[in-house]
């Protein structure tokens, strides 16, 4: 029965060290990228409706984690119209091949030594704005 009672003591004592351990892990474990990156995702999120397909969350936002806490708020009462947005230009897609023919492609500003998931993410994010910014540079062409 001591027996019994010492492993049972023993079991308990490491479960009540992993389970801080574990969660302030959790709170540790948030993927560091430069701040330019910080910022496009931002801005893209803010201005132009990106939503990503990977979690955000799992990035520390450092100083500018209130503008993002900020953003989520608005988002949450419905003060953002990212969707009209995204509607209006839906369908508008300009024609990539005959643009790229004549065009220079610059290497991508990766940052040597990030995590892999930092340069996914970059790459998202450039891949979203130059398709947005594309977009509204052939409807202001259809315009004229």
């Amino acid at each position: 029965m001591r027996k019994l009672i010492s492993v049972l003591f023993v079991v308990l004592f490491v479960f009540a060290l992993v389970v801080p351990a574990s969660a302030q892990d959790m709170m540790e474990d948030k993927i560091v990228c430069d701040s330019t990156l910080i910022t496009l995702l931002f801005v893209a999120e803010y201005e132009y409706g990106y939503e990503p397909m990977m979690d955000v969350s799992v990035f520390e936002k450092g100083q500018y984690a209130p503008l993002f806490d900020s953003m989520m708020s608005m988002m949450e009462e419905g003060d953002m119209m990212e969707e009209e947005m995204m509607d209006e230009g839906e369908g508008e897609m300009m024609e990539e091949d005959t643009m790229m023919d004549d065009m220079m492609m610059l290497s991508p500003g990766n940052v040597t030594d990030e995590p892999v998931e930092c340069t996914e993410l970059r790459a998202s994010v450039e891949s979203f704005l130059y398709d947005h910014y594309s977009m509204s540079v052939g409807m202001m062409e259809d315009d004229m």
